[in-house]
């Protein structure tokens, strides 16, 4: 009985989806092929890329400097440093 009550369900499920999921149109193509949007990425200049690249290697190593210190002082309390 609860079984037969799955599958009913099951296929219940099956076609509501099957049903609703073309209801809107073309689904992905709606979101791409937007009036007026070339669809192109704009490009970053090569002194932003420079810029963002040290300010993430200098975070980089905050993190790493911050992590020995922790590490560090774990080891002064006594306390386990395995993460």
């Amino acid at each position: 009985m609860l079984s037969r009550l799955n599958l009913l369900l099951c296929a219940f499920v099956f076609v509501f989806l099957a049903a609703c999921g073309g209801s809107k149109g073309s689904g992905a193509q709606s979101s791409y092929g937007r009036s007026g949007d070339s669809g192109e990425a704009p490009v970053p200049k090569a002194d932003e890329l420079k810029e963002a690249h040290n300010d993430a290697v200098s975070v980089t190593e905050e993190n790493h400097k911050m992590a020995r210190e922790i590490f560090e002082l774990k080891n002064k309390l006594g306390l386990p440093t395995d993460e």
